[in-house]
């Protein structure tokens, strides 16, 4: 219960008990004061009549008599009249049945009140001829004190009402410093420092707001710190300080971690040799050469950031670059690498290489049966054609000449729209477990595939085409409507996971869609649907992600983000988005059993993602090593083939 009902609470207490006390003091004395009159006036009648009649009484005229009872009856509020006649040894007597209007039965049940009788002798002379019974009347009594109970009644719950309003309006205004304080409490405990800016009069709420704003204070520098130590570790590691891209590490790490995915679309293997870099060196100095490298580096990464968000590039050494681009077929292969040697030749216009000849290229395509080692071997070779065929050539290889390959894009297309049309993608899933002896699952991931002309095909073979149709919007309803049923078909233990293409979430009408399909779902359906988006998708639509999060929050549906790690981020996106959990990418899990150094990078990530109460998941693990290795680390549950592989649903 809040602080303030409980205030609420006492003071209506207080003045209820207030209200009891009046009241029992008040109905008392009404009560005692309306008996005590009833009697002095009960008493001064019977006085009064047994004076008038005395004389009648005398001369035995009784009619007289009667008539003098009849006006003292009809005078004052009695109930009965009475006189007894000593000669006679008989009673005259006015009565009538006590009516009492407008009072509750209840409160006449409730109350006991005495109704006086008075007496009076009457006499002539020495001889006393009677005696005068008069009884009053409870309906006057019972009146006046229901009034008088009822206006008191009612004036304190008015005066109470209006106490109660302006008290809560005083209290809001007295108790909104503790609620900007419960949301600097909540905002900290999600790594979001803000700071109470209006700073209470009140001496003990305003230490406490002070107190509040230098913790605040302190633990943002902190995090501030965690992610600092966490970029210049992961630059270290894997990034190159001239070109400010991947370093060969770091490409090697992708690469592994790459080719380790079972399920490979067609890839696009670049390598870029600049020309002449050493006689750029030699003779004009480090600066030329390193803005040689630079300046090649900005046409790279601005080529790349409009290819996939999925691509890895990185510099391999002095005059060497590499470029993975994920689900790219020969046809974009070629024109991307005539576009890149185009926009390189540019770099002799502005004088910036040693000479006319810049730059090599030499690509590859490749599938899921191609090693890496092989892959490498191909582009290398490739690399090699080009430079013998003279400067600024490129030389591209197919290494897919299959079954798979067949498929032209326009055919690719009729295929996809055909999938859609009919909901005809084949699901399956994979568990996602805690790292215990006795594992418990904590999800389960779903993958999609098509099948087409008895062969099937999984995502990595056209996602990239669905991206580029515009198509994965609607590949992502389809497949979120079969989970929701697959839900509610099934008496499932542990969530399933979805994961949102970057075009799906990037359109408000997807959002808006999503939204409304999810408010119309049962919380026993929503506690088994989750959403996965990839960080890659974050730092390109990072406005769009995070309306994508709030809106699942609203709706009650965990979220996480995959691939962590493996681009060069600042990390800052997680304050904002704050998702439930996170996959770190498969190839620090393979840093976490290798070297020391390596593994301490990822006790680093581990410390900061946990620091913001947000769960580390460890993919792609494959071997005991990795598992032994990751039970040192704060990780909540890890995902690979040691795991679990995918099963159909």
């Amino acid at each position: 219960m809040t602080l303030f009902r409980q205030l609420m609470m006492t003071i209506i207490a207080i003045f209820s008990l207030m209200l009891a006390v009046v009241m029992v003091i008040n109905f008392n004395t009404t009560k005692g004061y309306l008996i005590g009159q009833l009697e002095s006036t009960t008493q001064d009648s019977a006085t009064s009549l047994s004076m008038s009649v005395s004389d009648f009484m005398a001369l035995e005229d009784y009619a007289s008599v009667e008539s003098s009872i009849n006006a003292v009856f009809d005078s004052g509020y009695f109930s009965e009249v009475r006189i007894h006649v000593y000669d006679t040894d008989k009673d005259i007597t006015r009565s009538n049945e006590t009516k009492i209007d407008g009072v509750p039965t209840w409160f006449i049940d409730l109350i006991d009140f005495k109704v006086p009788v008075a007496k009076a002798i009457i006499s002539n002379g020495w001889s006393e001829l009677g005696q005068v019974y008069i009884t009053g009347s409870a309906g006057y009594g019972y009146n006046q004190l229901w009034l008088a109970s009822r206006d008191l009644l009612v004036s304190f719950f008015v005066i109470g009402a209006i106490t109660l309003i302006i008290g809560s309006f005083a209290l809001r205004y007295l108790f909104r410093p503790l609620a900007e304080l419960e949301k600097q409490a909540e905002s900290i405990q999600q790594r979001r420092f803000i700071k109470t800016i209006a700073v209470p009069k009140t001496r003990e709420l305003k230490s406490v707001v002070l107190s509040m704003n230098r913790m605040a204070e302190k633990l943002e520098k902190e995090f501030a710190s965690e992610v600092e130590t966490a970029q210049w570790l992961q630059a270290k590691a894997f990034k190159d300080p001239v070109s400010g891209l991947g370093n060969r590490h770091f490409f090697e790490s992708q690469m592994k971690s790459h080719f380790a995915e079972r399920e490979r679309g067609v890839d696009g293997l670049v390598l870029i040799s600049l020309a002449d870099l050493g006689k750029l060196n030699n003779e004009r100095g480090y600066e030329s050469a390193d803005m040689f490298i630079q300046s090649a580096a900005d046409i790279l990464t601005k080529k790349v950031s409009t290819l996939s968000s999925f691509s890895t590039l990185a510099r391999l050494s002095g005059a060497d670059f590499v470029l993975l681009i994920p689900n790219f077929d020969h046809s974009q292969l070629t024109k991307v690498v005539d576009e890149i040697l185009t926009e390189l030749m540019e770099l002799n216009t502005a004088s910036i290489s040693y000479s006319v000849a810049v730059a090599n290229v030499g690509a590859v395509t490749i599938d899921g049966s191609v090693e890496r080692s092989s892959a490498m071997s191909q582009a290398d070779a490739a690399l090699r054609e080009a430079k013998r065929e003279g400067s600024n050539t490129s030389k591209v290889f197919d290494l897919n000449m299959g079954q798979n390959m067949a498929i032209s894009r326009t055919a690719w297309k009729d295929i996809l729209e055909s999938a859609i049309h009919h909901r005809s993608f084949k699901l399956k899933k994979q568990k996602v477990t805690t790292l215990d002896e006795l594992p418990v699952v904590l999800h389960e991931e779903v993958f999609m595939g098509l099948e087409h002309a008895g062969k099937e095909y999984h995502a990595g073979y056209f996602i990239g085409l669905a991206e580029q149709f515009d198509l994965g919007s609607q590949i992502d309803q389809v497949i979120i409507s079969r989970v929701i049923e697959h839900i509610k078909s099934r008496q499932l233990t542990v969530p399933l996971t979805v994961n949102l293409s970057v075009s799906s979430y990037a359109k408000p009408a997807f959002i808006e869609w999503l939204s409304k399909t999810l408010s119309h779902l049962s919380a026993d359906v929503k506690n088994k649907l989750m959403f996965e988006i990839s960080e890659q998708s974050v730092l390109i639509e990072e406005a769009q992600a995070n309306e994508l999060a709030q809106m699942l929050k609203t709706q009650h549906v965990l979220f996480g983000i995959d691939n962590v790690g493996k681009q060069f981020s600042a990390f800052q996106y997680l304050q904002t988005l704050m998702p439930d959990y996170v996959k770190v990418d498969s190839s620090y899990t393979r840093m976490a059993a290798g070297k020391e150094s390596e593994s301490f990078f990822m006790h680093t990530l581990c410390k900061m993602f946990n620091s913001l109460n947000i769960e580390v998941i460890a993919t792609g693990v494959e071997s005991e090593k990795q598992l032994i290795a990751l039970k040192r680390f704060d990780v909540s549950g890890g995902q690979g083939f040691l795991i679990g592989r995918a099963q159909d649903m």
